[in-house]
């Protein structure tokens, strides 16, 4: 989970007949509420010349934090079928308290204020897009 090294095979990894580009990544909002959720949307188009499936991918990477997180973490993915030259929009729901960690001295769960980066993509290595999210502090 906290492997700094290039894997041999990325988490998402797989080889398809249809290619595909990843474009408009939008979030609901940009602030994340510690108690809420956001849906993050992309939009997908088979740029290839067979019909194919995507599977789309939604990982989060914390920056600016004390505490030790993953490199970066899957959160969400969705698979899709596309026709050539056909585009769907791809949602997928970010709640805050997917975002949590341990605290221990707390002895429950709690969602850090900060910065966090969406990332995605059709794999851990293969990054097509980026979204900056706040998540604001719980009350």
């Amino acid at each position: 989970m906290y492997f700094k090294g290039e894997p041999l095979y990325p988490f998402g990894f797989g080889l398809s007949y249809a290619t595909f580009k990843y474009a408009n990544a939008k979030v609901s909002a940009s602030k994340l509420p510690a108690d809420g959720q956001i849906v993050v949307s992309v939009d997908i188009t088979n740029s290839g010349t067979r019909e194919g499936d995507e599977v789309v991918q939604l990982y989060v990477k914390h920056s600016d934090t004390k505490v030790a997180w993953p490199n970066e973490e899957l959160k969400g993915f969705q698979r899709v079928r596309l026709q050539p030259g056909e585009t769907k929009t791809v949602k997928m729901p970010l709640a805050a308290k997917s975002l949590a960690y341990f605290a221990e001295a707390q002895g429950q769960f709690v969602v850090l204020e900060g910065p966090v980066t969406l990332r995605i993509g059709s794999s851990s290595a293969d990054i097509r897009l980026e979204q900056k999210v706040a998540v604001a502090a719980a009350k």
